[in-house]
């Protein structure tokens, strides 16, 4: 238990009519809610949908999370708990992704709840499947434990776990999810200080190192996609306008520094990501995005989707034109287009 406080003296107007959902927002939370189930794509019975967190009680500002939680037996889906609730925070990431729903500004999240998982005693609970009070919440005082916070902090955590170095759009979800964080700790701030579970939840994910990850994976991504004395960069300019072959040697320091694979499949089998080819006859069909590729002799060539190409060397280093690579490979375009003679 960490403190008790006294907080607002109504439910959020925006949401309750006293302490009475609005009629209309009982239909769109289920409606979105159904929704939510039906990704999930399992077996189990959905028992019911619950409204929890500061949308719930007295704790409430105009940036709380509105939690929509629909109460699933996990046993139902399988016996291992933890591989069944590592899939439902699978699919909560991805839905948040793609569905980032909100209402008069307030973000709705949604989240896969185990029927045998107990809440904390003070905690206002609605169904909103039965349009009911479970637990209401008092305005007088709120208590909050350890539960609470770890709960509201374990989806990002899970969503910083799952992050990629070899995602094309790590970017765009690093800064995606500290947004959110902000958003979450500026919300229980403007709640109820320091204590609310919204900061308590940002900080348990700061003392765990999470933050720190993240800002150290944006610093990499970012430094990557700017760094224009990159070695990497260098090598492969020196070898493409004739200043320094390449060895073996060489590309092997080239494929391990931007997380290259050897497979004749090239883009086939390994979709945006840098391949070397072990022959000299490259095809682009089916393939969305250009490539620039590279041979061995330091012949390059920009290769456009449905096409045919062949090199005079005897394998090919493709760079793929996506989001991770594409500010790489136009550093490498730059540095090289007064002094090749092969390049086209």
């Amino acid at each position: 238990m960490i403190t008790e406080y006294e907080i607002n003296n109504e439910l959020n107007p925006d949401i309750w009519n006293g302490d009475v959902l609005k009629e209309n927002l009982r239909d769109g939370f289920l409606k979105i809610a159904t929704s939510f189930y039906d990704f999930l794509n399992i077996n189990a019975e959905m028992l019911d949908v619950i409204l929890i967190g500061s949308n719930a009680n007295y704790n409430w500002t105009e940036h709380s999370d509105i939690d929509l939680h629909v109460i699933i037996n996990f046993f139902d889906i399988g016996t291992n708990l933890h591989l069944v609730k590592e899939y439902l925070q699978a699919k909560k990431s991805i839905w948040n992704t793609n569905y980032p729903l909100k209402y008069k500004g307030m973000n709705i999240e949604l989240y896969a709840q185990d029927l045998n998982e107990n809440l904390h005693s003070s905690v206002g609970i609605y169904s909103i499947a039965h349009d009911k009070w479970i637990q209401k919440p008092s305005y007088q005082m709120i208590s909050i434990d350890d539960d609470i916070i770890k709960q509201k902090a374990d989806p990002y955590a899970y969503e910083i776990d799952a992050l990629s170095i070899k995602d094309d759009n790590l970017d765009i979800k690093i800064k995606n999810i500290l947004r959110r964080l902000k958003n979450l700790r500026q919300s229980g701030l403007d709640a109820n200080g320091e204590y609310s579970v919204e900061n308590l939840a940002y900080k348990y994910l700061r003392n765990k190192g999470y933050l720190e990850r993240l800002k150290d994976m944006l610093r990499a991504t970012t430094m990557g996609q700017l760094d224009i004395e990159d070695p990497a960069v260098q090598s492969l300019t020196n070898h493409i306008t004739q200043k320094e072959i390449l060895d073996e040697s060489g590309w092997a320091h080239i494929m391990q520094r931007m997380n290259a694979v050897e497979d004749p499949m090239g883009q086939w089998k390994h979709p945006g990501r840098c391949t070397m080819i072990p022959h000299n006859q490259i095809t682009m069909k089916n393939v969305p995005y250009k490539v620039l590729g590279i041979d061995d002799t330091g012949h390059m060539q920009m290769m456009h989707p449905e096409k045919q190409y062949t090199y005079p060397g005897g394998k090919v280093y493709e760079i793929p034109m996506t989001a991770q690579y594409r500010t790489w490979a136009i550093q490498l375009l730059n540095a090289i287009k007064n002094g090749s003679k092969y390049a086209k």
